[in-house]
């Protein structure tokens, strides 16, 4: 299951989100990202038909002679929205935060939902692109490439997997309290890195087309080499270095998934190098890693411990998984024996949940309002605060159940 820091069943467990729509212990997850190009499209007022499909085996595009025109030349393989399509659904990847930024509309109803820091940090990270750029994103893939690269082929021992230098203490160091600290099996989770190299290298997209979207070889490699051509061509694009293509973070877990792709796949947690970029932005470098980190780490407590299964479905069923993952984070990151930070510092940094929550209360990917992750975290620091003094470490089972029990009570309607 991909658990996506932005999927129910019992194959395979993600949890992108960047952390999440349904929870296959594969489609769980990936948290939020893997459908995020198909909805970044959504949400802009693009020409079309500049980004138009080529029938298989034609050959690569003449090399543009401007970003634009990279960007609006590069052809499309046959089929490939529905390729596309039937990669997220295989893959049971969820849409990105960046997709939360460009929705058209977003009915809140009885919740108070609006503008966040980190859907401003979005929007300043796509500055400099021109419509057809924005269509090339999202049409091309491109936003998708780099996150599925990383959940099927990256190891934590490829350094082109490795962690953000800047970052890769305070991560490992969560990773490691993680593992001592929740009473679950652990030892097989792998951790790396998410960046997107994968967008300047040839042989890695065409091995991903191939595997992922089922390209014949020679057609995958002449996709693969408009894609990289069109990247390095787009000044904004920084050849893959662009944030936006690591905005996410993701738990997944193919334990048992007939699928011998996911099956095949360690366990692992993927930390994205564009969340860090925005965490600098927000000014909570110093905790937000370590809070995604900390939830994406939860995924995999949820995920050995059977707790996506309930009687709830579809968004609620999400939401509850999601709020449930920010309340085991702050209750390791706060605890005596856990990583025991400041508690109100933890709780101010936990704007990078309050931040990436989301209002579309109908979707299954739905992880939850800002105002109810963040009383899902004060109630994960509360629960911590109490056993400070005999510094006793709750079963992560006991936990859980204490946040079933008040659940009702976090996600109660807040809007006056």
């Amino acid at each position: 299951m991909l658990c996506p820091l932005v999927g129910d069943g019992r194959s395979h467990r993600t949890s992108l989100r960047n952390e999440a729509p349904g929870h296959t212990r594969r489609n769980g997850y990936m948290q939020k990202t893997m459908r995020w190009s198909a909805a970044v499209g959504a949400g802009f007022t693009l020409a079309l038909g500049l980004v138009s499909p080529v029938a298989a085996g034609a050959a690569a595009p003449a090399a543009p002679t401007s970003a634009t025109a990279a960007a609006a030349r590069v052809q499309l393989p046959a089929d490939w929205q529905a390729r596309r399509a039937a990669a997220a659904e295989r893959l049971g990847v969820e849409e990105s935060p960046a997709a939360q930024v460009v929705r058209d509309a977003i009915d809140p109803g009885d919740y108070a939902c609006g503008p966040t820091e980190f859907r401003n940090y979005i929007r300043s990270v796509l500055q400099g692109l021109s419509p057809e750029e924005m269509q090339f994103l999202d049409e091309s893939g491109a936003l998708d490439f780099p996150t599925y690269d990383a959940f099927v082929f990256g190891t934590g021992a490829d350094p082109r997997y490795g962690l953000d230098a800047e970052y890769r203490q305070q991560l490992v160091r969560t990773f490691r309290d993680g593992q001592r600290f929740w009473d679950v099996k652990s030892g097989d989770i792998q951790l790396l890195g998410l960046n997107g190299s994968v967008l300047r290298d040839e042989a890695r997209l065409t091995r991903l087309l191939v595997v992922v979207y089922g390209l014949e070889e020679a057609d995958a490699a002449a996709y693969a080499a408009a894609v990289v051509a069109a990247v390095a061509q787009i000044p904004a694009l920084q050849g893959g270095d662009n944030p936006i293509f690591s905005l996410n973070a993701f738990a997944f877990s193919g334990e048992g998934d007939p699928d011998p792709l996911f099956s095949s796949i360690p366990d692992k947690i993927v930390m994205g190098d564009g969340l860090n970029d925005a965490f600098e932005h927000m000014g909570i470098a110093d905790v937000g890693p370590r809070a995604v980190l900390a939830h994406e780490f939860g995924h995999h407590v949820q995920f050995e411990n059977d707790l996506f299964d309930s009687p709830l479905t579809g968004a609620e069923a999400t939401r509850r998984t999601e709020l449930m993952a920010d309340a085991l984070a702050t209750y390791q990151l706060t605890h005596k024996r856990g990583l025991a930070l400041n508690a109100k510092r933890v709780l101010q940094a936990e704007r990078s949940f309050y931040e990436v929550g989301d209002c579309s209360f109908a979707s299954d990917g739905h992880h939850g309002t800002p105002n109810q992750r963040m009383r899902a975290s004060e109630w994960g620091a509360g629960l911590a605060a109490s056993a400070r003094k005999q510094g006793h470490i709750l079963p992560s089972m006991t936990v859980a159940q204490r946040f079933d029990a008040v659940l009702p009570q976090l996600v109660a309607p807040d809007a006056p």
